[in-house]
């Protein structure tokens, strides 16, 4: 088993190597430390300290910026070809519902997984407390400590991960008459809010929650009524 100091160690490189990632696409994408802090509502010094691996960053800001710089989340961690993806910067609620949305299927991972909040606090060696306001979507999951998890649960990194309403295999999908057809019946509102590409990531999140069981969404449902009273 490696020692508490080669694991704070090996994460503190992965932060140095994540930050390096996060100012290459920064800078590829021609917008400064204060811009992105801005999207992302922390100071630009914030921004300076991911860059220099001296500070955590969560899953939901690291899709943020993937957003804000047009590459793929995954860019972060793989050695993948830079490819465009067609969405744009998200919202502070979209990226406080996707916080939640992560802390319920963490909640979902643990429970399949016969562990208990005790276990898992063990392991991320922080207070169970935090654990709860992880599965409650109440304090952000550093990425380190979500890697973390991942291994722990013998999960991989994509059950998290929100990356995109996915294209077609050419890039492009022709909509048929049927689907026209279909879209045109909506109401004038809805229509509107689905075609406005700054919506994107709300329609994205909603597919999403299509797919989650019906204990994650009570689970989710449950942390945003936490939330909200």
């Amino acid at each position: 088993m490696a020692s508490p100091k080669s694991i704070a160690e090996a994460a503190a490189i992965r932060r140095k190597i994540l930050g390096v990632k996060v100012r290459h696409a920064r800078t590829r994408a021609g917008l400064g430390v204060t811009e992105v802090g801005q999207v992302l509502e922390v100071p630009a010094t914030a921004i300076t300290e991911i860059e220099l691996g001296q500070r955590h960053v969560t899953l939901p800001q690291l899709e943020a910026m993937a957003l804000m710089f047009n590459v793929p989340v995954t860019y972060f961690w793989s050695n993948g070809v830079l490819k465009e993806p067609d969405v744009t910067f998200p919202t502070r609620e979209a990226m406080a519902l996707r916080q939640r949305i992560i802390g319920a299927l963490l909640r979902q991972a643990r429970t399949e997984a016969d562990r208990t909040p005790n276990d898992l606090a063990n392991h991320l060696d922080v207070p169970v407390a935090t654990i709860d306001a992880y599965e409650l979507g109440q304090e952000p999951i550093p990425l380190q400590n979500l890697e973390a998890i991942t291994e722990y649960f013998n999960i991989p990194i994509s059950y998290f991960i929100d990356d995109g309403i996915k294209p077609s295999a050419n890039g492009y999908h022709e909509p048929t008459l049927n689907e026209i057809a279909d879209f045109s019946q909506l109401p004038q509102e809805v229509r509107e809010f689905l075609s406005n590409p700054a919506n994107l990531l709300y329609v994205n999140i909603a597919m999403k929650l299509s797919e989650l069981s019906a204990d994650t969404l009570r689970s989710l449902a449950e942390g945003l009524l936490e939330v909200t009273y």
